[in-house]
């Protein structure tokens, strides 16, 4: 498991240290394996990120507005401390937020695409049971025709709703976890020998 250091779901900004105006996303390795998915027998530069790192450091940028700097802080021990480490973790990092960044946005596309064709969809239908209930308008009155024309404007109307709140509610959710992507993926990422409690 990867050690997270500071870390706290208040979020408040007291709880983190800061470097440079920047607060720091400070993760503690034992080993280099252990940021990397253990299932995952790709080369360190092409593996996925362990799990728990990814959601501590995603919930972490989540917490704040997306213009507050921030930083992420790797500590790693000594004697596997080198130009190669550095370079596996950065890229690491980047290349596994990129990944998501590339599949919530193919999770928007869809999402919009779904919305349009079901919205189209919804719409003809909206008009079919409109027409049907002008032609029931033209029968005898009764509670038949009351009960048909009623249920037709109800269906109709609950047809359209699930277009509705893909364009209203549905897209923001998708649109915000691209932007926390997109913010890890500016953000810097540093590399140091020891422990945060004797980094200065």
């Amino acid at each position: 498991m990867v050690r997270r250091v500071d870390f706290s779901p208040k979020g408040t900004e007291a709880l983190y240290r800061e470097r440079e105006g920047k607060l720091l996303i400070e993760l503690e390795l034992h080993s280099m394996k252990q940021i990397f998915n253990s299932f995952d027998p790709a080369p360190f530069h092409e593996k996925e990120l362990d799990e728990d790192a990814e959601v501590y450091i995603y919930n972490i940028v989540g917490e704040f507005p997306l213009k507050k700097p921030l930083e992420i802080m790797i500590y790693v021990p000594p004697p596997e401390f080198n130009q190669e480490t550095e370079h596996t973790l950065k890229e690491a990092i980047r290349n596994h937020f990129l990944y998501k960044k590339v599949l919530t946005e193919i999770d928007l596309r869809r999402l919009l695409q779904r919305g349009r064709r079901n919205m189209t969809i919804a719409v003809i239908f909206l008009f079919l049971c409109l027409l049907m209930i002008r032609l029931l308008s033209t029968l005898e009155a009764g509670l038949l025709t009351t009960m048909l024309s009623e249920g037709l404007t109800i269906i109709g109307w609950v047809a359209m709703w699930e277009p509705i709140y893909v364009f209203l509610y549905g897209w923001w959710p998708i649109v915000q976890k691209r932007n926390i992507y997109r913010k890890i993926l500016a953000m810097d990422v540093s590399v140091s020998p020891g422990s945060p409690h004797r980094a200065g």
